[in-house]
C-alpha cells in the first residue's frame, strides 16, 4: 500500500464520527445522503478549519463539479444544524465554518486587519472562566472566546502600510 492511500485511509478514520453523525441526523429527519452532499461535505472536510461557503464553492467547481453556491449554503446549514460545524463570523463578517471535533475545545485570535485566525488553547483561561461562572452562579454548558488585535506577520496589510509611512 503507497503513503497517500494509508494517509487517506487514516483521515478517513480519523473523521468516522463525523461521518456517523451526519448520516444519523439525515436518518432522524428523514433526509438522504446525496452524491452532491457526500461531494460537499468530503471537500469541506479537506480544506483548513475555518472555510467559508465561496471558498468550499471555488474549491469544489475547481474540481470539475457543477454544484451551485445555493447548494453549499444549503449543505453547510444542515451540517451546523446537526451539530457537526459551527458557524462564526470573524474581523471581516464573513460567515466560516469549522468542524465540531468530540471533546475539543479552543479558542481564536483574529487579525482585524487581514484575518488571520489562530486557534489556541489556554487551561488557565479554561479555569478561569469556570471560576467567574461559579462565582456568578452559572454553571458553562459551552463558550467561545475571541480575542481581535493586530498580528504580527510580515504579509499583514496594516504592517505593510506602518513600514512605509516611517
Amino acid at each position: 500500500m503507497d503513503s497517500h492511500k494509508a494517509e487517506d485511509e487514516k483521515n478517513a478514520l480519523k473523521l468516522q464520527w463525523f461521518w456517523d453523525g451526519l448520516d444519523a441526523y439525515l436518518s432522524r429527519n428523514q433526509l438522504k445522503q446525496t452524491k452532491q452532499r457526500k461531494l460537499i461535505v468530503s471537500q469541506f472536510l479537506m480544506m483548513k478549519t475555518h472555510v467559508d461557503a465561496e471558498e468550499l464553492y471555488e474549491t469544489v467547481r475547481k474540481e470539475g463539479h457543477n454544484i451551485g453556491l445555493a447548494t453549499i449554503y444549503r449543505t453547510l446549514n444542515l451540517l451546523k444544524d446537526a451539530g457537526l460545524v459551527e458557524q462564526s463570523s470573524f474581523a471581516d463578517g464573513r460567515a466560516v465554518f469549522e468542524v465540531l471535533k468530540p471533546g475539543d475545545h479552543h479558542d481564536h485570535l483574529i487579525c482585524i486587519d487581514c484575518g488571520k485566525v489562530v486557534e489556541f488553547e489556554n487551561e488557565e483561561i479554561e479555569d478561569l472562566q469556570r471560576k467567574v461562572a461559579e462565582e456568578k452562579g452559572f454553571v458553562l454548558t459551552s463558550h467561545r472566546l475571541d480575542l481581535y488585535g493586530r498580528c504580527q506577520m510580515e504579509s499583514c496589510p496594516e504592517k505593510a502600510k506602518l513600514i512605509t509611512k516611517s
